[in-house]
């Protein structure tokens, strides 16, 4: 009997420790995410015309990265990390910063105090219609003509013209350059209350091809630089309203462009362009068919430029063979197209085109195309290479043909690592367009021998007439888009289904609550902020608009 009870007693302890080490092992519980510690983050006081600079980022105990928003963009506009001044005021600048491991996302915020230069390091010249070139142009003792300014100011001064209408009978050629520290800035005492007329200029033509303000260095080592342009109405140019041509480093802001033969505004064979919070309007207006008038802000083989918060508007007749909305083109590299507006074209809104020579690094996001023939546009027209392209968070919608296209045309040269990602594009293929294949969300077309890399993914493709033409090229990824309606294809990964917009019909392209683009983004690249600069989630939606 005892021999059967420690049996019994055995086979107990062992069913008991085999039961242990099989089921009751201890396990590591996942960490809850915390809210990051974020300080030191401070701006120091600015003054206009101050250099662009880039912003240092707050102290934190999580590695996430940042991303910085304006809250005044006529103060001052961020890309990247990069903060450029635009004007007088007050603006909060937020640091934002993603989720990552064990921290959720955060941020901190400081003011940017920007002063208007009041004084200058050499002087203030003035301008008046009341004024005469004989002067000194003292604040007293006015000159005429903004041309006189511009032939005797030197680095560090600032020439304000008064309000009133200019009627310049030459182009307004600035004689001398600034310095990073002492810029020479042209600007309207009042903005938009300057208006310069040129419908009695000699000069500034279809001819000599210059602008009816023309900063030239008339080679690419004598560079005109560290020029301002800022707060002018520019009106009836007979070719461009602004040009700056081998040049550096110089500023087209705050300006209003209107019936110009030509561009609006032009940069070319140039470094370091800005043209930021412009408005041009009915550019390229010359009734001839022979002549090529460029478009209507154009920027050619400028390595290193910005394009951002402009609206361009308002060519709608087919004169002749110019009119695309923002142009990138040629050798241009490095180079930002962001939160612009575009509308009311007869051509395409945004083309990015190398054209002839090499283009590379632009980032074309954040912007909204809408009523034009063609939305956005990749390509190389004539062999050259466009490598290292981005478009993404931008929203199109209500375009008669194609909303993006990666272009193929008959000596078209080679698209290489071309991404196109988190975009929005609605209502697309609304009206006659060369053919059918055209009336799309999205197409490539391009089909050169040697094209490479193409990514497409997280895009919203809705209510077109067809979502999706292509070829089925080899050299393209498309996966993980969002189709909703008549495609040609869907690509991999697709979800096909209503993406539940806020009110699509009144043009507000947001997510609702439920939509199932929310949580949905997936692989790289992926942007960090959104097309209302709102921060994504670690867990990103399709297309433009991040939900909140």
């Amino acid at each position: 009997m005892k021999t059967k009870v420690l049996l019994l007693s055995i086979l107990v302890v062992t069913s008991i420790i085999y039961s242990c080490s099989k089921d009751d092992s201890p396990t590591t519980p996942t960490p809850t995410p915390i809210a990051p510690t974020i300080t030191g983050f401070t701006i120091p006081t600015k003054v206009v015309g101050d250099a662009p600079f880039d912003l240092t980022p707050p102290t934190s105990n999580s590695s996430g990265a940042f991303t910085y928003l304006s809250s005044n963009t006529t103060v001052a506009t961020i890309s990247g990390n990069t903060l450029t001044i635009v004007g007088a005021g007050t603006t909060n600048i937020k640091a934002s910063q993603a989720a990552n491991g064990d921290f959720l996302a955060g941020d901190m915020s400081a003011d940017l105090v920007v002063t208007a230069q009041t004084t200058p390091v050499v002087g203030t010249l003035y301008v008046s219609t009341t004024g005469n070139d004989s002067h000194d142009g003292s604040k007293n003792a006015p000159f005429l003509t903004i041309n006189k300014a511009a032939q005797v100011a030197v680095a560090g001064d600032v020439v304000v013209v008064k309000p009133g209408t200019y009627k310049p009978t030459i182009k307004i050629a600035p004689l001398n350059s600034g310095t990073a520290d002492k810029p020479i800035i042209y600007q309207a005492e009042v903005k938009g209350e300057v208006i310069i007329d040129g419908s009695e200029s000699a000069d500034g033509t279809k001819v000599d091809r210059r602008g009816l303000i023309t900063i030239d260095g008339f080679s690419a080592s004598t560079p005109k630089s560290w020029i301002v342009i800022d707060g002018f109405t520019i009106i009836n140019a007979k070719w461009a309203g602004v040009i700056a041509i081998n040049s550096s480093n110089i500023i087209i802001k705050n300006c209003n462009t209107k019936n110009t033969g030509s561009s609006g505004i032009i940069g070319a064979n140039s470094t370091n362009i800005t043209i930021i919070n412009n408005k041009v309007e009915q550019a390229c207006s010359i009734a001839e068919k022979a002549q090529n008038t460029n478009e209507c802000i154009t920027v050619a083989s400028v390595v290193g430029f910005e394009i951002a918060y402009n609206t361009v508007s308002d060519r709608m007749v087919d004169l002749n063979n110019g009119g695309e909305g923002i142009d990138v083109k040629n050798a241009s590299a490095n180079g930002t197209v962001h939160h612009n507006i575009v509308t009311n074209l007869i051509r395409v809104a945004i083309y990015v085109d190398a054209y002839q020579r090499d283009l590379n690094n632009i980032d074309v996001y954040a912007n909204k195309v809408y009523n034009t023939t063609s939305g956005i546009t990749v390509a190389s027209e004539e062999g050259g290479v466009a490598s290292n392209v981005e478009v993404h968070d931008n929203l199109v919608y209500d375009i008669q043909g194609v909303g993006i296209r990666l272009a193929g045309y008959v000596n078209n040269g080679p698209l290489k690592d071309i991404s196109v990602y988190q975009n929005t594009v609605v209502r697309c293929g609304l009206g006659k367009t060369v053919s059918d294949w055209e009336n799309c969300a999205f197409m490539i077309e391009a089909d050169n021998a040697n094209n490479s890399n193409f990514i497409v993914r997280n895009n919203i493709f809705a209510e077109c007439k067809n979502q999706i033409n292509w070829k089925n090229q080899s050299y393209a990824i498309m996966d993980n888009n969002l189709v909703f309606g008549n495609s040609t294809t869907a690509g991999t990964n697709a979800i096909i289904t209503d993406p539940q917009f806020v009110n699509s019909a009144g043009a507000d392209f947001k997510l609702k609550a439920g939509s199932p683009a929310i949580n949905k983004a997936l692989g790289t690249p992926m942007s960090a902020i959104d097309f209302n600069d709102f921060t994504r989630d670690a867990t990103p939606d399709i297309g433009a608009f991040e939900y909140h």
